[in-house]
């Protein structure tokens, strides 16, 4: 069968740039400009398609200086799971928002039977594995309406059925559907050691019009074989090879990754400077742009299909959340996927490299949500217990920052809430604050526009609240033990028995807020949230408070609370209740 021939990409220089990290944002939004070390940033895309907080905002700032290029962790272009519809939306909407240089993610898989385990998983080189992802990078990029980049990944295990080269499968992808490399240079040295091949055949065995740009990074030394962990610098047979591949391939954009024990920043631009003049020492050979035929490797595909590694890697990889299913049983018959030698151990030794990587990446994104948790736990103790949950709380979304959503419920049932049982009501506060951190808010309601309506109308007034407002009961006052989730543990002095607490939670600008309100006022709240009208809330209330001794009724001070609200920016609209339909009100 004869391919035929696709558009060859166009790929922007950007010069040379660093990933775009929260440490570092004050310092990117307030020195500006930055050049000549740093000239674009690469935004995490998961970070901020499901954020309409302050991420989205600093994104916004930054692309207003500098190019964007979106990168990727969540495609999963390599399952055999349907690809995300929900994914693809929110993808398209922040490219379109943000109109970046570049788009990429990584040729790996990451997800199989609707279980997300939030990895870069490698595939097998087979002929089946590259019809399937050439297919799907198609479905991807007809929905962006944008070609996009993959990744070479970095991997642990090898498997014996692969019927061709890494570089082979890679260059393959891109020419059949027209996508482009994302050429990480750090990814081919630790796969070169790892994988016992020569990293300049790598090289030489990309198209080099095919290369968008290069990733450089660090990595750990664990022995035998190497760890792709973006936590320490660049290492010299690293440079190296990126000067190799710049001879062979011209300038192209290059980014330095740091994604653990993140340094400062006068640290990171100097990598990246460094980085710049091995890139202004290469030649520009964009005049040399040629679409090279390739020929598709001959051979026949043997082994496992690709379906039935990722369900085999599923059950030996995260057996813990495992729910066999029907039609592939536990003595499945279909034998073992069979790896290469791994430093001359068995490849099936480096799967544990991948198996705990789940609970490891899930305890350090809810460390980031449940800081007084964490803080009250203690680091060891934290750890522990969202390492149990991880293991009874499989993945179903594509956001790794959503995972942690039920730890509140967890807690219900975990020892050590027999010695701390405010620790679910904590968790769902803290629950609740990420989600208004990260909620798309809209303009709040002006209080001028209350002014127009009669004061016959108000009774009738329906309020709408912003998406970040919450309110919540808590038998405890986790308001308080939130607030003094920095203060040292042996300083920790808070009488917490019999304090109730009715909470509301509130973002202002991009600041989260919880105050705790009494129960008229909450309860008032609670009613308006409902979608019920301010007079029959105030009508139910008025029912059990005690009478102002005056003929007038109860006090209920809704000009001292409407204050407050608006102050707050909790509304978004008042509207008058829709007139009742009597038919409709009768068969009711």
């Amino acid at each position: 069968m004869t391919i035929p021939p696709v558009q060859l990409p166009s790929w922007p220089l950007l010069g040379c740039g660093v990933g775009l990290r929260t440490n570092h944002f004050e310092k990117i939004l307030t020195d500006r400009p930055l050049l000549p070390a740093v000239d674009w940033f690469e935004a995490t895309t998961e970070n901020f398609m499901n954020s309409g907080g302050r991420p989205l905002w600093v994104l916004e700032q930054v692309r207003r200086n500098y190019p964007i290029v979106l990168h990727g962790v969540s495609l999963s272009i390599g399952s055999v799971d349907p690809l995300n519809s929900e994914y693809l939306a929110r993808w398209k909407a922040l490219v379109d928002r943000i109109d970046p240089a570049m788009v990429s993610d990584h040729l790996c898989w990451a997800s199989v039977e609707n279980k997300n385990y939030h990895d870069l998983l490698p595939l097998p080189f087979t002929e089946e594995a590259l019809r399937h992802i050439v297919e799907r990078v198609g479905q991807a990029q007809d929905f962006l309406g944008r070609r996009i980049l993959l990744e070479n990944v970095s991997s642990y295990i090898s498997y014996k059925h692969s019927a061709m080269t890494e570089w082979d499968f890679l260059a393959e992808v891109s020419r059949r559907s027209g996508c482009g490399i994302l050429l990480d240079i750090n990814n081919i040295y630790v796969n070169a050691v790892n994988h016992g091949f020569s990293p300049q055949d790598f090289l030489r065995g990309v198209p080099a019009e095919a290369v968008g740009y290069c990733h450089l990074a660090g990595h750990t030394h664990m022995g035998k074989w190497l760890f792709d962990t973006h936590s320490r610098p660049v290492i010299e047979p690293v440079w190296d090879l990126y000067r190799d591949a710049l001879a062979l391939f011209g300038k192209k954009s290059t980014l330095v990754e740091w994604d653990e024990e993140i340094p400062e920043w006068d640290r990171l631009a100097a990598e990246a400077a460094r980085a710049r003049e091995i890139y202004l020492a290469a030649p520009d050979r964009s005049s040399e742009r040629v679409l090279r035929r390739r020929e598709a490797p001959s051979h026949n595909d043997g082994g496992m299909t690709l379906a039935e590694v990722q369900r085999w890697m599923r059950r030996r990889i995260y057996p813990e959340q495992t729910e066999c299913p029907p039609d592939l049983p536990q003595d499945d018959g279909l034998g073992a996927v069979e790896f290469n030698l791994q430093g001359g151990d068995p490849g099936e030794e480096r799967l544990g490299v991948y198996a705990g990587g789940y609970a490891a990446r899930l305890t350090e994104s809810m460390k980031e949500v449940y800081e007084a948790v964490a803080h009250v736990l203690g680091e060891s103790m934290f750890a522990h217990v969202a390492e149990a949950y991880a293991a009874t709380r499989p993945s179903t979304h594509f956001d790794l920052g959503l995972c942690g959503r039920g730890f509140s419920d967890f807690l219900k049932t975990a020892r050590v809430t027999e010695k701390l049982p405010f620790l679910p009501e904590l968790a769902l506060l803290e629950w609740r604050v990420a989600e208004a951190f990260h909620a798309f808010d809209r303009a709040a309601l002006d209080p001028a526009a209350l002014a127009g309506f009669a004061p016959e109308d108000w009774e009738r007034l329906v309020f709408k609240f912003q998406p970040s407002a919450a309110l919540m009961k808590a038998a405890w006052p986790v308001t308080d033990i939130w607030r003094a989730r920095n203060t040292p543990i042996e300083e920790f002095d808070l009488e917490i028995a019999n304090r109730p607490q009715n909470v509301l939670i509130y973002r202002s600008g991009f600041k989260v807020g919880c105050v705790a309100l009494e129960p008229e006022e909450f309860r008032v709240l609670e009613g308006l949230k409902a979608g019920r009208t301010l007079g029959s809330v105030c009508e139910e209330l008025a029912a059990t408070l005690p009478d102002s001794g005056d003929g007038e009724g109860p006090v209920i001070p809704l000009e001292v609370w409407f204050g407050r609200w608006a102050g707050l920016g909790l509304f978004t609209s008042a509207n008058l209740e829709a007139p009742h339909d009597t038919a409709n009100s009768l068969l009711r």
